[in-house]
């Protein structure tokens, strides 16, 4: 399955690879949130570091919407890209724009270690 989520302890995390659809993408990230698991003040981390997929503006923007909406939500989000994928990258500070404008902290990640004990661990929710 291209797309899926674990909720860990103070936060889900939503990997994606290969190819997936955008529906895919965001119906994942609205199960993910809506889980009875995901508790009020987890966070968000979106693994797309073996993703092939790209998004455009308007899907990013939808993205950030349904997080700033959530009400479960904790308003952190990190994302873990691969550094060899320049795209990726690019889209995810764009989306990072995008959260940002919705009071959303964020961050880029290319260590899923990192991303973790840098995200939430020093921080908890």
């Amino acid at each position: 399955m291209p797309v899926s989520y674990t909720i860990e302890k103070g936060y889900a995390r939503c990997p994606a690879t290969g190819n997936y659809s955008f529906d895919e993408t965001f119906n994942n990230y609205k199960a993910a949130l809506d889980d009875p698991l995901f508790l009020s003040g987890y966070n968000l981390l979106i693994d797309i570091y073996d993703s092939i997929e790209t998004r455009t503006y308007e899907e990013m923007d939808q993205i950030a919407d349904l997080l700033a909406l959530h009400p479960e939500f904790g308003k952190k989000c990190a994302i873990l890209v691969n550094p060899e994928h320049a795209v990726s990258y690019g889209l995810a500070r764009m989306f990072g724009t995008q959260a940002e404008m919705q009071a959303i902290h964020f961050a880029i990640f290319s260590n899923l270690d990192e991303a973790v004990t840098l995200q939430w661990e020093h921080n908890p929710p």
